[in-house]
């Protein structure tokens, strides 16, 4: 609402109603000012700490779940959403939950797929912790794939190198393609 009240909460009631003070009482461009800092720092804030879940199935249907009750998505398959741009300021919680996640069971992760349909932006900090995550991964033989990447984000991805490592055929259009893909290599395993 016009106050802040709504996705923002109390947080953003209070932001408003500062900022309707400082409109008041020192006018209009101090207040733009002062509601353009607290929008920036409530947005780091959320940044630095993202709210990121794991992908559940159940019946056929997907669900986030949050990585507190992390479970596979199928056995041996780990989907992790990322809920929030990728930065420095949360570059470091981005690898290590994906390190914690990699050991998820019961049964051992053999896919890892990190689900970018929330991320819009990825700096050089999150791409170097990406970077660092693929290869931990590839150290404990679990295959990286990448899920919901638009193209902005792929083209930063290809530039930072991640391509490279985890190849041009880790990159699914949904988790639906993944599950199937994972599926598939199952049963093609199974096969031989």
């Amino acid at each position: 609402g016009v106050w802040g009240l709504g996705a923002g909460g109390p947080v953003g009631f209070w932001g408003g109603a500062r900022t309707a003070a400082v409109v008041i009482v020192a006018g209009v461009e101090q207040g733009i000012i002062l509601a353009m800092v607290l929008s920036l720092l409530v947005h780091t804030r959320h940044g630095y700490r993202a709210r990121n879940t794991v992908v559940a199935t159940t019946d056929g249907g997907i669900h986030p779940v949050p990585i507190e009750k992390a479970v596979q998505a199928a056995p041996g398959l780990v989907i992790y959403r990322f809920n929030h741009s990728m930065y420095y300021a949360n570059a470091e919680q981005l690898f290590e939950e994906v390190k914690r996640l990699s050991k998820l069971g019961p049964e051992p992760v053999t896919w890892f797929c990190l689900d970018l349909v929330a991320v819009d932006d990825i700096d050089f900090s999150s791409a170097a912790a990406l970077r660092e995550a693929s290869k931990l991964l590839q150290e404990r033989k679990i295959r990286l794939v990448l899920a919901d990447v638009s193209e902005h984000v792929r083209h930063e991805l290809d530039v930072s190198g991640l391509t490279d490592l985890i190849g041009a055929d880790a990159y699914y259009l949904d988790v639906n393609s993944v599950l199937d893909a994972y599926q598939r290599h199952n049963e093609y395993a199974t096969l031989q």
